[in-house]
């Protein structure tokens, strides 16, 4: 793949531990990336005399990033040392930062790659990073390594994005100065139905949020309105401050109720009503709704958050 990428930051998930690879300088310099592509496996299937086939499902594979840099010592030689000083000081600065290197990739720890454009890629190493055992590419003054790893969620994602279709905001605040005409102390700003734009390369899981403000919430239900996809939860009563988070990524779905008083955290998948589904964010532009008993109307907050996910960027 062509790399017009100029720098890559990679996180250890684990540790909170993280490096900076850049062509511009720096101890560890950016030469390339092999960002791989997923495999894509059709299912179908195909019934007696039938022209072609029927097609059933895609299958994603994994990706497999492969980054190549080099440690570089980077210190000019101080005046009134000798060579082999120099090159022992060099040498341990190289040694100190492939430790770091090393230490920032397991086989069991995660890490996260961010490049320009605010695109992040998360993988696991495949093996410990691979070093050089050529003089000219290990050295005093510089050491060609190599990184491999495997990505099981393979499409890149962007910064979380977040919608609110109702919400309760406070006018009340300090210094507190009353009109003649009389104030607002809330403003409910409600939306039955707002359009989510997901311009990704796929459908996506999110975390919907219904909290009570002001008074009880019972049974509430989120929908796509052209596809009627919902996903609704009965005998559910939410008191002044609890809260639902409502988890639909695959593999990652659940339901659960936080009660603010005794701060218990209770699953409610048993709540699900029959003919719901743990609805996706669709490509493209679509609209989502709620629904709740009218006497419920002012006392609910609803919010949809996302992460856009694509197969490949404008850098690669």
């Amino acid at each position: 793949m062509c790399l017009l990428i100029e720098r890559l930051k990679i996180s250890n998930i684990v540790t909170n531990k993280s490096i900076e690879l850049s062509k511009e300088g720096g101890n560890y310099i950016l030469d390339s990336i092999d960002w791989g592509f997923p495999t894509v496996t059709k299912q179908s299937f195909r019934v007696p005399y039938q022209i072609g086939e029927t097609q059933t499902g895609v299958i994603i594979g994994t990706r497999k990033p492969v980054i190549i840099g080099y440690v570089i010592a980077d210190i000019s030689q101080p005046v009134g040392i000798s060579l082999d000083d120099y090159y022992k000081k060099q040498l341990e600065i190289i040694e100190r930062k492939k430790g770091e290197l090393n230490k920032l990739f397991s086989v069991f720890q995660e890490v996260v790659l961010e490049v320009q454009g605010g695109y992040f890629l998360k993988a696991v190493s495949t093996q410990p990073v691979s070093y050089s055992s050529m003089e000219n590419e290990n050295n005093e003054v510089l050491c060609l390594f190599q990184i491999e790893l495997e990505s099981y969620q393979p499409l890149f994602y962007k910064g979380e994005k977040k919608v609110s279709l109702a919400v309760i905001t406070g006018k009340f605040h300090f210094p507190l100065i009353i009109p003649e005409e009389g104030m607002i102390f809330g403003e409910i700003k409600r939306r039955q139905a707002i359009m989510i734009e997901n311009a990704g390369d796929s459908e996506v899981g999110c975390v919907i949020e219904i909290v009570a403000n002001g008074g009880t919430v019972r049974n509430p239900k989120i929908y796509n309105v052209a596809t009627g996809d919902f996903i609704e939860l009965e005998n559910v009563e939410l008191q002044n401050g609890d809260y639902i988070t409502i988890t639909t990524e695959t593999q990652e779905e659940n339901v659960i109720k936080h009660e603010i008083e005794t701060g218990e955290e209770i699953s409610l998948v048993g709540n699900i009503k029959e003919g719901s589904k743990f609805i996706q964010i669709l490509q493209g532009n679509n609209f989502y709704a709620y629904s709740v008993e009218q006497q419920y109307m002012n006392n609910i907050e609803v919010s949809i958050r996302f992460t856009e996910k694509f197969f490949n960027f404008e850098a690669m």
